[in-house]
């Protein structure tokens, strides 16, 4: 287990842990919690919930019956190796979903999102030494052929095509871009999917994200997705995206009470279809500015938020998902990175478990670019740089080698110490230099040039991972046309 994962308590009493819970309690058997699926109701029935239409009413024994049985960890399957995500194991973060506008920097313009986008970020995320799981980027672009049923799958083929590290589903499945069966249907396929190009059939091959729909409901789409991961032995993250004073109440502690009763109806309905399956207690919940309603995802009040329900999860003993690379910004200006900073700090120095959208998006996840990508990827290490912490033994006070130079000696002699390559983390993007402002710039052009640099050399030296030709053939049949491969 790796240490000091309890930041919210600078923030959170145990007294306060325990007062939300037993709020949620009371929401829970009290107003009760909306889901949009017959079977559902039916299983809930089964284990002796009441209910009321599409309404159920979860008792705390039958809370802490489905907590009992929530590993607190589990794996993943991928080519690059076997993941794990809980407590036992660092924070994985993971890529973020292709953005639907594109700011071009190159062209001075934003622009809707292409296949080719969802191509660089794909290759983005899997050349990534900050990313350690790729995220589906299903946005449903303009150049899509959506003449067809399903316009879904091809877009995770892409996925599949390029990129060998594990894969997060991000609920992009839809009624508008699969027509082509139902929602719980498309859903095992997609697993099936996963399962068939891999050839692994007793291993979680992918990992789903399931919102549930605030105020206290979970959608039917999302409930299909539950039940067509978990049916099917995959691990699910439950999480909340709410908005105060708009889809949730306009206080926070409010919001967070409401938002884990939410999340935990959706770990009980999970833990009922399959005891024992991997989930994930997950929070991107944010702020309202009521002054335009809109979701203010890079504010203080999503941090506090997000230690508020990291706080709950760990007090379940679950695995939680926190922290995020989240910003209003439409601009990589002073605001995007700061918020970047600010949002990914429950995550990373908070060591939730899992982060998603950890590099590339801003904009309140509608817009991105490459070069965010490369600079939240240094954000990311900058974090997990700290979170190492430090050292603090006999051997590192380095007490003889202060001793031997003594006052006013060198330090600098000789080759560079084991000591200080073991504890500094340099920045290949950020700049370090003394001197003229104007030469520095000059040598080195400024900062989104190099962040774009970087980018672009790792696209154009990115190669396709080595498939067999069966595995080709599983994804030529979808493919989109320009994106196949030559057999």
């Amino acid at each position: 287990m790796y240490p000091n994962r309890k930041i919210y308590e600078k923030y959170l009493s145990q007294e306060d842990v325990e007062l939300i819970h037993d709020c949620s309690l009371r929401i829970l058997s009290e107003v009760g919690i909306i889901i949009e699926s017959d079977y559902a109701i039916d299983l809930f029935k089964k284990n002796g919930a009441q209910t009321d239409g599409q309404k159920v009413f979860i008792s705390e024994k039958m809370l802490n019956d489905a907590l009992k049985t929530v590993p607190k960890s589990f794996q993943i399957y991928s080519p690059k190796g076997i993941l794990s995500i809980g407590e036992d194991s660092p924070t994985i973060c993971a890529g973020p979903v292709a953005p639907t506008t594109i700011q071009d920097f190159a062209n001075n313009t934003y622009r809707p999102a292409t296949l080719r986008d969802v191509e660089d970020y794909y290759i983005l995320q899997e050349t990534s030494t900050a990313v350690d799981m790729v995220t589906h980027s299903c946005q449903n672009t303009d150049d899509l052929d959506k003449s067809v049923a399903d316009f879904h799958t091809p877009q995770v083929a892409m996925g599949l095509k390029y990129c060998q590290k594990p894969i997060y589903q991000a609920n992009t499945i839809t009624p508008s871009n699969n027509k082509k069966m139902s929602m719980l249907q498309a859903n095992k396929n997609l697993v099936k999917l996963h399962q068939e190009f891999y050839d692994v059939w007793d291993t979680p091959v992918m990992l789903s994200n399931c919102c549930v729909l605030s105020p206290l409901a979970i959608g039917s789409e999302v409930v299909d997705t539950i039940i067509g991961a978990v049916e099917l032995g995959q691990p699910v993250i439950i999480i909340a995206c709410s908005m105060t004073n708009l889809t949730s109440p306009p206080s926070l502690a409010g919001t967070i009470a409401q938002d884990n009763a939410n999340i935990l109806a959706g770990i009980v309905l999970a833990q009922m279809i399959k005891p024992g399956v991997g989930v994930v207690y997950g929070s991107v919940t944010s702020g309202t500015d009521m002054r335009n309603v809109q979701l203010a995802t890079g504010g203080p009040e999503a941090v506090l938020m997000q230690l508020g329900l990291l706080a709950m999860g760990r007090y379940y003993n679950v695995p939680v998902r926190g922290g995020v690379a989240a910003t209003n910004a439409i601009d990589l200006d002073y605001q995007c990175g700061a918020e970047s900073l600010m949002t990914l700090i429950p995550g990373l120095l908070g060591k939730t478990d899992f982060i998603l959208n950890s590099a590339g998006s801003y904009g309140a996840y509608n817009l991105g670019s490459i070069e965010k990508f490369v600079l939240d990827e240094e954000i990311i290490h900058y974090l997990k740089r700290i979170n190492q912490g430090l050292s603090i033994t006999d051997k590192k006070l380095n007490f003889d080698l202060i001793n031997k130079t003594g006052p006013r000696g060198a330090y600098l002699t000789g080759r560079t110490p084991k000591d200080y390559r073991e504890e500094h983390y340099l920045s290949k993007t950020f700049v370090r230099e003394g001197g003229s402002a104007e030469s520095i710039i000059e040598k080195n052009g400024n900062l989104i040039d190099r962040a774009r640099k970087q980018a672009d050399e790792r696209i154009a030296n990115y190669k396709l991972p080595d498939v067999t030709s069966s595995q080709k053939k599983i994804l030529n049949a979808y493919l989109p046309e320009k994106f196949k491969y030559q057999l």
